[in-house]
């Protein structure tokens, strides 16, 4: 199987705003909590962390209902990630919980059974569950709308 490298680029903009770029174009300022020394009103790093979790986990759940022919209309996942900071020397995560919620495209029973054997082959190859292993609590729930 191939190796796949993932690339992006954080540039210190000023105080501790970093501009983050992917493939030279600028897509957003971060700057780290306030408890850290940032500024409140940007986006924080751990929050772009969230949302390209959640990214991830809808191409694994997209990937596996194509092959299924599963029809939908709306598919949102929510990640929150948890952090256990005692002071700078220790900044561990600790918990990521993704909520992922599907709006059918025929709301019956025979294709709810299909999202939840979807959902169970998620997150069985969620490649963070593969990677991290235990180290890292991850849960997950399905939701229907």
């Amino acid at each position: 199987m191939p190796e796949f490298t993932f690339e992006g680029t954080a540039s210190w903009k000023s105080g501790t705003e970093c501009d983050l770029s992917i493939k030279g174009r600028n897509f957003i300022t971060v700057s780290p909590p306030p408890e850290f020394g940032g500024k409140q009103g940007y986006c924080m790093p751990e929050e772009v962390f969230a949302a390209s979790l959640a990214a991830c986990m809808n191409t694994i759940f997209l990937l596996i209902a194509g092959n299924s022919k599963m029809g939908f209309k709306k598919l949102e996942t929510r990640a929150a990630v948890k952090m256990n900071a005692e002071g700078l020397e220790k900044l561990v995560f600790n918990h990521i919980h993704f909520a992922i919620c599907v709006k059918l495209e025929n709301d019956n029973e025979r294709e709810r059974r299909k999202a939840h054997v979807i959902y169970d082959k998620a997150q069985k190859i969620c490649p963070l569950r593969q990677s991290w292993g235990e180290k890292v609590h991850i849960s997950f729930e399905l939701s229907f709308q």
